[in-house]
C-alpha cells in the first residue's frame, strides 16, 4: 500500500476586490485541506486573475495585469502556509521567466521552494498572440510518485497525456479553467494513471480505474449560496494495479480465496479489467502479482506490441 491524500481546490471565480483577497482566499482553503490530512493540494488556473476594481466593482482585466512579475511576493501567503503545515501547494500563474512568458504550474514543497515547475505545453491561439511560450514536459518525483502535468488546453490534446503516462506519470496535476470533459476519465482508464483536476466550476480527482473518486464546485448552489467548503480530498492507493483480463482473469478467484479482505478486487466487465490493491500493510500488490505470476495491463500490452512487430519482421 502506498497511500497518498490529496485535495482539489474549486477556488471561486468571483469578482475579488484585489489579488491580494483572492490570495488570502486560496490560503484560507488550503489551510482547511491541510487540516484534513492532505500532502499535496492543487489550485485552478489563473491564481493572479481577479475581477473587482477595488471598489467593489466588476471590472474585465487584461491579459498584461494577469502577468506576475515575482510570483513568490505575490503569492507570499500559499508559500508560507505550505511551510507552516509542511504539505505540498500547486501554484498556478502567468509570469515572467528570462525574459519570457509563461503560464505555469509551480510546486511549492513543505520547506517553501518551488521544487518543480510545469509550463502549459499547449497555449490557446489567445494566449500564443499575447506571446505565452509554449513549454516542454517535465516531470517531479514525488516520494517515489511520478508525477507529470497539464494546464487547461493542454488536456484537449490526450496524445500528450498519453505519451506522460507511457513515460511512467503516475499522477498528473491539473490546473484548469475549463472541466477537461470525459476524455479525462478515458485517458485515466486508458493509461491507468490519475487525475487532480482544480477547476472553480467542478473540481475532481480520478484514479486509475476512471472513475471519480471525488468532486465538487461551484455548480453545486450550496457553494454559490456560501454554504459548504469548496475542497475536495481523496486517499489514493498508488500501488493499486490495473490487470487485463487474459493471462489473469483465470486467477482472481484464487487471489481472493488465499487473501480474502486482505486485498480489494473490482472488475470492470466492459473494458476486461481487473484493479487489485492490497488492504493490508503488510501485504504488498507486487507481491501478490510475483506469487500468482500476474501480469499489469500496461506491460501486457507492451508485450503484445512487441511480439507484434516481431510478427512483422
Amino acid at each position: 500500500m502506498n497511500l497518498r491524500t490529496i485535495s482539489v481546490v474549486a477556488l471561486s471565480n468571483r469578482d475579488f476586490d484585489s489579488l491580494k483577497e483572492k490570495i488570502a482566499e486560496a490560503a484560507r482553503w488550503v489551510e482547511l485541506a491541510g487540516a484534513q490530512g492532505a500532502e499535496l493540494v492543487v489550485l485552478p488556473e489563473h491564481l493572479s486573475r481577479y475581477g473587482g476594481d477595488g471598489a467593489g466593482n466588476p471590472r474585465a482585466r487584461s491579459f498584461e495585469e494577469l502577468v506576475v512579475e515575482d510570483w513568490r511576493e505575490e503569492m507570499r501567503p500559499l508559500v508560507e502556509v505550505a511551510e507552516r503545515l509542511g504539505i505540498y501547494v500547486t501554484v498556478p500563474v502567468i509570469h515572467q521567466r528570462e525574459g519570457r512568458i509563461f503560464n505555469s504550474l509551480i510546486l511549492v514543497s513543505p520547506e517553501g521552494r518551488d521544487v518543480w515547475t510545469y509550463d502549459k505545453i499547449s497555449p490557446t491561439p489567445e494566449e500564443l498572440d499575447k506571446g505565452v511560450t509554449p513549454g516542454e514536459t517535465s516531470f517531479y518525483d514525488w516520494k517515489g510518485v511520478k508525477l507529470g502535468g497539464a494546464i487547461c488546453f493542454d488536456t484537449c490534446f490526450p496524445e500528450n497525456l498519453e505519451q506522460q503516462a507511457q513515460e511512467g506519470v503516475q499522477l498528473f496535476l491539473v490546473p484548469s479553467l475549463w472541466p477537461g470533459g470525459s476524455q479525462l476519465n478515458h485517458v485515466c482508464k486508458l493509461c491507468h494513471t490519475r487525475m487532480a483536476l482544480a477547476y472553480p466550476a467542478w473540481s475532481r480527482i480520478i484514479d486509475i480505474d476512471g472513475e471519480d473518486v471525488v468532486a465538487g464546485g461551484y455548480r453545486q448552489e450550496s457553494l454559490r449560496f456560501g454554504f459548504g467548503a469548496p475542497v475536495y480530498t481523496a486517499t489514493l492507493n498508488f500501488d493499486r494495479v490495473a490487470l487485463y483480463g487474459n493471462h489473469n482473469q483465470g486467477k482472481m478467484a484464487a487471489v481472493l480465496g488465499k487473501y480474502g479482505r486482505r486485498v480489494r478486487v473490482t472488475f470492470d466487465q466492459e473494458n476486461c479489467l481487473w484493479f487489485l490493491e492490497s488492504r493490508d500493510p503488510a501485504l504488498a500488490e507486487q507481491s501478490i502479482i510475483a506469487e500468482f505470476e500476474l501480469i499489469s495491463a500496461r506491460d501486457y500490452f507492451e508485450y503484445c506490441k512487441h511480439r507484434i512487430k516481431d510478427a512483422k519482421l
